[in-house]
């Protein structure tokens, strides 16, 4: 193996069909196929249901509008933690790729391929061992990354176009042929112990997982072709794309199945609601698909996240080892730190802990990066803006109003899943004011 630093310039050459095919590529995954049944069993009701995928992708698309204006400013590859290096200081440029890195991504990887597992174990009979069969699974991910970013990309090509066929014909078949037993008053009735504030809690942090990635876009800022008209377009179009086929599936779903059918096994949801309509062994094809859909999720994963310890890297952020490119394109020494971080959390096995811990992190990480918005209006005032954010001051600010509560909530209801979740940013803020201040001493 080979060592490459070459620095190449990245060419714009994404239009806004691309921006949007790639937002909706990297947003629709295990979330929609894994998370509906958990979010029926805490809600119970169609509505309640229905209402918060609807209210998610509102917050999606508000968020939207907020990174829009900061995208647009500031055109630069690496997403939200340039913003939060602009507004904040390097420290917090830390936290944010750092959380990225070990946490919003590192947690959703792992999950992911427990997801995967669960498929795995399920088309095999019901044998084997989940947390083994996860492991195995990023072990096949790092082996296909070390053959370079051509090899992964196709793989992610082909299996992007099949994932929204596949999303969209379960959609279109429970609507279609469902008689929306789900929606049967007798049968919704929400009760027991996620009922109200906790049920509203647990159900937003599965949503906000399925969510998750309606930014990914900007991180291609340097890439697109007239990124102040284009990125806006892209991040907020994409956003409502996924919106209107999140709730297309979810109707789809409670069309053919009761919400306690939705919730008894959360991972055949999509199987069960084809099963119902057309036979068993439709189901098991559904079944086969959504592994396809599964395992182009966390590719994504793969695929990012040792480009975003490369990133963290150049801005002497992360390890320097990181920055090393193999002669096939790969950061492999960041790919060896990604694949082992993924792979050690897997071995829980725990798919729901896992997205909870994710997005309670995750949540208070964006709740900074969006306050960058004002820090920056306030800071840069002579920015160029090419985008900016309608509402101006009400609209953003409610924006970050509703990332506030939400975390309020969630930290009120999930004490514990807060601490941890408190300590792990700690840690990620310790050691960016070791890296920042060691830089600075290193620079006297």
């Amino acid at each position: 193996m080979s060592a490459n630093t070459n620095t190449y310039n990245l060419q714009r050459v994404l239009r806004i069909r691309d921006g949007m095919a790639v937002t909706v590529g990297m947003i629709i995954g295990a979330g929609i196929l894994r998370t509906p049944g958990l979010i029926a069993g805490y809600l119970g009701d169609p509505w309640l249901i229905l209402g918060l995928w609807f209210f998610g992708g509102v917050v999606v698309a508000l968020s939207t509008l907020v990174l829009a204006e900061m995208s647009a400013a500031l055109p630069e590859a690496g997403g939200k933690y340039v913003y939060a290096r602009h507004a904040w200081g390097d420290t917090m440029g830390f936290v944010t790729g750092w959380s990225e890195l070990l946490v919003s991504r590192g947690f959703s990887g792992a999950a992911k391929a427990v997801a995967i597992a669960e498929y795995v174990r399920i088309l095999a009979g019901n044998r084997g061992n989940i947390q083994i069969i996860a492991l195995a699974v990023c072990v096949g991910f790092f082996f296909l990354h070390t053959r370079g970013l051509k090899a992964s990309s196709q793989f992610q090509n082909i299996t992007t176009v099949i994932k929204v066929l596949i999303v969209v014909a379960i959609a279109a078949a429970g609507i279609a042929a469902g008689n929306f037993i789900g929606f049967q008053p007798a049968l919704t009735e929400a009760s027991g112990p996620t009922a109200g504030l906790l049920g509203f809690a647990l159900a937003y942090q599965s949503i906000s997982f399925a969510y998750y990635g309606w930014e990914d876009a900007a991180k291609m800022a340097e890439e697109i072709k007239d990124p102040g008209t284009a990125l806006p377009k892209i991040l907020v179009g994409g956003a409502l794309a996924v919106m209107v086929l999140y709730l297309l599936i979810n109707v789809a779903f409670l069309g053919v199945l009761t919400p306690a059918e939705m919730s008894a096994d959360p991972e055949l949801i999509a199987a069960l609601t084809i099963s119902n309509v057309f036979g068993p062994a439709a189901g098991t094809a559904v079944t086969a698909a959504a592994l396809i859909i599964l395992l182009s999720s966390l590719n994504v994963n793969f695929l990012g996240l040792p480009r975003v310890a490369y990133g963290l890297a150049q801005h002497r952020l992360s390890p320097q080892a990181f920055t090393e490119v193999d002669d096939r394109g790969t950061p492999r020494k960041a790919l060896y730190f990604i694949s082992a971080w993924i792979g050690l959390l897997a071995l829980s096995g725990a798919f729901e802990f896992l997205i909870r811990f994710m997005m309670t992190v995750a949540i208070a990480v964006d709740t900074m990066v969006l306050l960058g918005y004002f820090k920056l209006r306030a800071q840069r005032p002579d920015l160029e803006r090419p985008f900016v954010m309608p509402g101006h001051p009400w609209l953003p600010a409610l924006t970050i109003a509703l990332y506030i509560a939400i975390l309020a909530i969630l930290i009120g209801t999930q004490p514990q899943m807060a601490l941890g979740a408190g300590a792990m940013l700690l840690a990620i803020l310790i050691g960016g004011l070791v890296t920042t201040r060691s830089r600075v001493n290193n620079s006297d």
